[in-house]
């Protein structure tokens, strides 16, 4: 499964504007980093260090703002030290040998860079690993959020003090619920129960409930958005503990306007606990088809399918 997005930068207004938001946001939380206090002996200057992770790609979108970020701390201090340390992955490698030195910012030139080294390695993303303070990150997964991501992307270290996450993921699940994480998979279970629809309409709420669940009270969510994709609908999340982010940046959401198969429609009611029961039950016996347990039961196929999310069981085989 990939885990990257498409080297289309921007298929549409909408993903040009979120992105730029994201951009936005890093802007406020590495200017957080300038702290400048006023003596009788002049203006004393401090910034202190940050760490980010990112997956370029053959973008370098995000990668060359930061890089621009770097020389505008430059202009508020003259010391050469590295302040912003970019860790940037690709695990594939013809991709990334085609890429490797070709931004002129990976030469680390400390010249023009002096508060900034970038670090690109043939490697698969992971959670962080270097900073104990101040680490930013966009996990711009174009996979589902699958146990495997979502464990990189919400892992505890990711969100010591003063952290910026962005995670992207296909809102498409091509494999049906069994890929996700459990609770998930009972989220959208229920929300097709009780309000129709397919996977892709409930999976980006599911996603931002997991991950406000898995991590702690600090951490909120400051974007929770959809766009369309080259192909598929996808989301785009952001989670800080970042004061200054937290004062600046409005919170982000949207979803995509879709059509949503009703859960009663034609009369058909929403299934009653032991109507759930039964057809668990029945599922489980595979020896009714699809159409059989929707007369059964004046049920829609998505009421029937998520039962199946849920508790198991399948149709009959020919």
């Amino acid at each position: 499964m990939a885990t990257r997005n498409s080297s289309v930068l921007c298929k549409n207004q909408t993903k040009s504007e979120y992105r730029l938001w994201v951009l936005k946001a890093f802007h406020v939380w590495l200017r957080s980093l300038i702290h400048v206090t006023h003596t009788k002996s002049g203006r004393v200057v401090k910034v202190n260090p940050a760490t980010i992770y990112s997956l370029p790609a053959d973008l370098w979108e995000f990668e060359q703002f930061v890089a621009g970020e770097s020389l505008s701390i430059s202009l508020c201090k003259e010391s050469k030290e590295s302040l912003i340390d970019l860790h940037c992955f690709e695990k594939e490698w013809p991709l990334y040998a085609a890429q490797k030195d070709s931004r002129s910012f990976l030469l680390n030139d400390n010249n023009l860079y002096r508060n900034f080294f970038v670090t690109y390695t043939h490697d698969s993303i992971h959670a962080n690993a270097h900073a104990k303070s101040t680490f930013g990150a966009w996990y711009d997964f174009c996979g589902n959020p699958i146990q495997r991501h979502l464990d990189v992307a919400i892992a505890p270290q990711n969100f010591v003090h003063n952290s910026l996450v962005f995670i992207t993921f296909d809102c498409n699940v091509q494999a049906g619920l069994k890929v996700l994480p459990v609770e998930m998979q009972g989220f959208i279970a229920k929300r097709m129960i009780s309000q129709g629809g397919k996977i892709c309409d409930h999976i980006t709420d599911a996603t931002v409930d997991y991950i406000n669940a898995h991590t702690g009270n600090k951490v909120k969510c400051i974007m929770s958005t959809e766009y369309q994709g080259q192909k598929h609908p996808m989301m785009l999340l952001g989670f800080t503990n970042s004061r200054d982010v937290l004062e600046v940046c409005n919170p982000k959401h949207s979803r995509i306007e879709r059509y949503v198969e009703p859960a009663t429609r034609g009369g058909v009611q929403p299934l009653t606990t032991a109507k759930k029961s039964q057809l668990a039950a029945d599922l489980k016996t595979y020896e009714y088809s699809r159409d059989e347990l929707c007369d059964m039961y004046n049920c829609t196929a998505s009421q029937v399918g998520a039962i199946i999310a849920h508790h198991g069981g399948g149709y009959v085989t020919a």
